[in-house]
């Protein structure tokens, strides 16, 4: 689980960045990324339409948040990230999560230039 520091909590949060923030795609999984003053924080928007059971969407949540500590030297600064389901995802492991941060930490970067 990911610390408190490192989590959107509030719907505001939420909202803000699901209102202003720019969307990207990954086949299945869909993000959405906000310019903040704070460090970087995460958060997961997995709705039982596309995932059911909530062990999948326990398991992808943590799956997201260890390939997000494994790329911690690329974190961008200040950021606030919510990750969210388009389709019903396939069961991705640790390698397929992590490229998909590593090209939005791509993406987030071009953009801060």
């Amino acid at each position: 689980m990911l610390k408190k520091g490192l989590r959107l909590r509030k719907k505001e949060d939420f909202d803000r960045v699901f209102r202003s923030g720019k969307p990207l795609f990954f086949n299945e999984i869909g993000c959405r990324y906000l310019q903040s003053s704070g460090g970087v924080r995460l958060g997961f928007s997995l709705g039982k339409k596309h995932m059911p059971l909530a062990v999948d969407r326990n398991r992808l949540k943590r799956v997201f948040s260890e390939a997000f500590f494994r790329l911690k030297a690329d974190w961008p600064a200040g950021v606030d990230i919510v990750f969210f389901t388009v389709r019903k995802p396939k069961k991705m492991g640790i390698m397929a999560s992590q490229a998909i941060i590593s090209g939005l930490f791509d993406q987030i970067k071009k953009a801060q230039k």
